[in-house]
């Protein structure tokens, strides 16, 4: 009786893999013939194209609309000017610059946009309550004359200021 009892249970174990194999293989075939759509499909496709949309605004934004012209800026400072260099800006230093590029403002464009007051904070946060003394009010003006290329604007103002600041 238990050699019955075995054969039997091996049978219906073989029985229950091919079924399971079967089910497998038939389901794979139908998933990949036939596709079911979602019921969010049609509002996600419509959320894909918006954002598509919105990236090729920004990218057609924040094409350079103005070139840098490293020439006209050594003939107008005297030396050597690289791309979007916030040093360029008066009253901002190496250290300034380097807290200013790690909270992501590291082009001129960028510093452009920024809020003085936002700065300000920046600058208190990452570099201590010796950076008080800096007046960011002008940066972003400066910025935006060297991200536009008015190299001869920029000197005149810049004559003007002390660290930054109205003389």
């Amino acid at each position: 009786m238990a050699e019955r009892f075995t054969a039997d249970l091996i049978f219906i174990l073989f029985v229950l893999i091919i079924a399971a194999l079967l089910g497998f293989l038939i389901g794979y075939l139908l998933r990949k013939n036939k596709k079911i759509p979602c019921p969010q499909c049609p509002e996600l496709e419509k959320e894909v194209s918006d954002l598509k949309q919105q990236l090729a605004a920004l990218k057609a934004e924040t094409r350079q609309q103005f070139f840098f012209d490293a020439s006209k800026a050594r003939e107008v400072f005297g030396f050597k000017i690289s791309e979007n260099d916030l040093k360029i800006v008066e009253g901002i230093g190496p250290k300034i610059s380097d807290i200013l590029v790690n909270r992501g403002i590291n082009t001129w464009k960028a510093l452009s946009e920024a809020d003085p007051v936002i700065i300000k904070e920046y600058l208190l946060h990452d570099g201590g309550e010796l950076y008080r003394i800096h007046m960011p009010d002008t940066w972003p003006y400066q910025a935006k004359l060297a991200y536009e290329g008015r190299w001869e604007e920029l000197k005149a103002l810049q004559d003007n200021l002390i660290g930054g600041k109205k003389a």
